[in-house]
């Protein structure tokens, strides 16, 4: 495989002076897709790698498998290092033949609309069997004393949360150099809500957000972090000021949102039951996926399609009214002293099996 990659190189800088570009059509800037990290990062996430120089132009171009003379024949310049960095990074592959591909999924128009319509019949099926499961769920979070946080262990705590651990963790679905996990783009971005989930410490001091600046700084939820896994409360008066202001904690340093331990209570019970459920459902419809949207992977297949019928599950849970947005989400700058209602924490992390 060396030897050919270095034949390959000898070859590429003849022909950057020795043949003619052709014109080609332009490519669609990568900052009108939609791109999707679900990784676990030790340097460099994928969109480094895509996003330099014109590795957006060679990334697209070889969803077509091409030899480097092609590539530059076709009008895109392309020299060995973009090709090594690319292949390095996770981006494209050299296949037996000398042809470049690239391996991780970008989805044209028809490609994401037929894959957002198959999202929506899937969750409309499992919400069909799990609508009465998450408004018990609510309601045993009501009696837990954390009403105002029903949003966000719903879908941080359950459904960007425990779900992949039922489906997979990143280092289930691709390793590479620097990331491990799955990256992907579709034509265009979703329309309507979406919010995210950071995680501090050991993964177990969780934050729903849309703009995660509603929150204090990332050394400072560290340290709440720490300090709730060490004590359950702030003793640090410097740190208690830092937070008090987000009521994040009360003046004595008692933490104002859930920490949920491992125990057997109802929450448990019904959050691992859907789990399951909605995992069964998505496990199922996965065995097409690769040749109807071009996936390589069955595993890649299962994170695309599932990622989709979150947020499809999501719209439905809040048009029923089971969940509602925080205040904080609707105005930050009125209920910025309201981020404990889309903070929890979790005794041995979110992600413990």
């Amino acid at each position: 495989m060396k030897k050919s990659i270095h034949a390959i190189a000898a070859g590429l800088f003849a022909l950057a002076t020795a043949i003619p570009a052709q014109a080609q059509d332009t490519i669609r800037p990568y900052g009108q897709w939609e791109s999707t990290q679900f990784v676990a990062l030790s340097g460099y996430q994928p969109s480094d790698y895509v996003t330099t120089d014109n590795n957006w132009e060679i990334t697209y171009r070889l969803r077509t498998p091409q030899t480097a003379k092609e590539l530059l024949q076709s009008g895109t310049p392309c020299t060995y290092s973009q090709l090594m960095l690319l292949e390095l990074g996770g981006i494209i592959t050299l296949r037996e033949d000398g042809r470049w591909q690239t391996i991780i999924p970008i989805l044209d128009e028809e490609q994401t609309d037929s894959l957002r319509a198959f999202s929506r019949e899937t969750a409309a099926a499992i919400y069909a069997r799990t609508k009465d499961d998450f408004t018990a769920l609510t309601q045993s979070i009501d009696q837990m004393g954390f009403q105002d946080n029903a949003f966000s262990l719903v879908f941080s705590y359950l459904l960007d949360g425990r779900m992949w651990t039922r489906l997979l963790l990143f280092d289930d679905v691709q390793q590479h150099a620097t990331w491990s996990g799955c990256y992907w783009l579709v034509y265009e971005p979703r329309q309507g809500f979406a919010c995210g989930t950071n995680g501090y410490g050991e993964q177990d001091l969780c934050l729903t957000y849309l703009d995660s600046r509603i929150a204090p700084k990332v050394r400072t939820m560290e340290a709440l972090s720490d300090a709730l896994r060490e004590s359950g409360r702030i003793t640090n008066d410097s740190l208690i000021a830092l937070l008090h202001p987000y009521g994040l904690v009360d003046e004595e340093g008692n933490p104002a949102f859930p920490l949920i331990k491992q125990q057997d209570d109802d929450f448990h019970r019904l959050t691992e039951h859907l789990a399951q459920s909605i995992s069964t459902e998505v496990k199922s419809r996965c065995d097409d996926l690769s040749a109807r949207f071009g996936i390589r992977q069955e595993e890649e297949g299962m994170v695309i399609l599932y990622h989709e019928v979150m947020w499809d599950l999501l719209d439905l849970l809040l048009q029923d009214k089971i969940i509602a947005l925080p205040p904080i989400f609707q105005d930050p700058h009125v209920y910025k002293d309201r981020v404990n209602d889309v903070v929890f924490f979790v005794d041995g992390g979110l992600m413990h099996e």
